[in-house]
């Protein structure tokens, strides 16, 4: 497996500079950099969860590490592109969307230099990353208001959701009885997001919930979640793919009965981990007649 870590794919004027880490083929490039060859490989993008406030492209759920997470995507011939993101401490909604939306474009400008198909690019995130990944994904090729108008369009050919939220104001009411948290509190994760009580923001809670923005041609998407989520109800996948639905988009929902966020209580989760890049070879063009071999088991 090739890696290259901390590359640099946006400055924002006032923050740190945002970085992303890829995983290769070891075949995927040459020594001295650019791809080894003709082939061009399907490409992830990881996003990371942790509230909007945690995480980095680094650090994965104890599941995914003990899958050897990254490794299992490059083997089953994937280049994976780990995102940071800024957190709800550094800028307020929306600029985690633009963020992803730029690594999007970084790749999708840089294909041929690191070995990627820009028809087959999906995006692929748990928790508050899910949310980033439907969010961007279902946007495709449409500006966000707070987006220059002149930019490439960062459209994604497939989604991958685990257990993200979608419609904050909705949390609450869907919370199971025993919930681990008050979405509507105003030092909860939404509403520091959006710089503001979830329930007296409500142009921001539809701005940030990807049902929203939903519309004829959306990428295929992947849902999974537990039924028994105590952060994230599952009331908010349901939201989401019921939006999908009606507008004829290719949405496959999969409960997880009785687990809770993370997929806790399930015995298996790296199951979920191979069903992601069976739904990924099937929905993504290939990359290239040698693109997508091996086993990712």
């Amino acid at each position: 497996m090739a890696v290259i870590q901390e590359v640099v794919y946006a400055s924002r004027v006032g923050y740190r500079p945002l970085t992303l880490d890829l995983y290769a083929p070891a075949d995927a490039w040459d020594p001295v950099g650019g791809p080894a060859s003709e082939r061009r490989y399907p490409a992830v993008v990881w996003i990371h969860g942790g509230a909007f406030r945690l995480g980095s492209k680094s650090l994965l759920p104890t599941f995914l590490e003990e899958a050897d997470f990254f490794r299992r995507l490059v083997r089953a011939g994937f280049v994976v592109a780990a995102i940071d993101y800024r957190l709800s401490s550094e800028a307020r909604w929306p600029a985690q969307l633009l963020d992803v939306r730029a690594a999007i474009r970084w790749l999708r400008g840089r294909a041929d230099e690191v070995g990627v198909s820009t028809q087959a690019i999906a995006v692929w995130g748990e928790s508050a990353g899910a949310h980033l990944a439907a969010s961007a994904g279902i946007r495709g090729d449409r500006t966000h208001p707070d987006e220059e108008p002149y930019l490439p369009l960062p459209s994604v050919a497939a989604i991958v959701d685990w257990y993200g939220p979608s419609n904050f104001a909705l949390m609450d009411t869907q919370a199971t009885v025993d919930a681990l948290q008050v979405h509507d509190a105003p030092d909860s994760p939404e509403s520091v997001l959006l710089g503001a009580p979830v329930q007296q923001a409500p142009e921001l809670v539809a701005d940030a919930d990807p049902a929203t923005h939903v519309a004829s041609g959306c990428p295929p998407i992947l849902i999974r979640h537990g039924v028994r989520d105590r952060l994230v109800p599952f009331g908010q996948s349901l939201h989401l793919a019921s939006a999908l639905e009606r507008a004829g988009a290719d949405v496959r929902l999969r409960p997880v009965e009785g687990a809770d966020h993370v997929f806790e209580g399930h015995p298996r989760p790296v199951a979920f981990v191979d069903e992601a890049i069976d739904f990924l070879r099937e929905v993504m063009p290939s990359a290239s007649s040698r693109s997508i071999l091996g086993t990712s088991r």
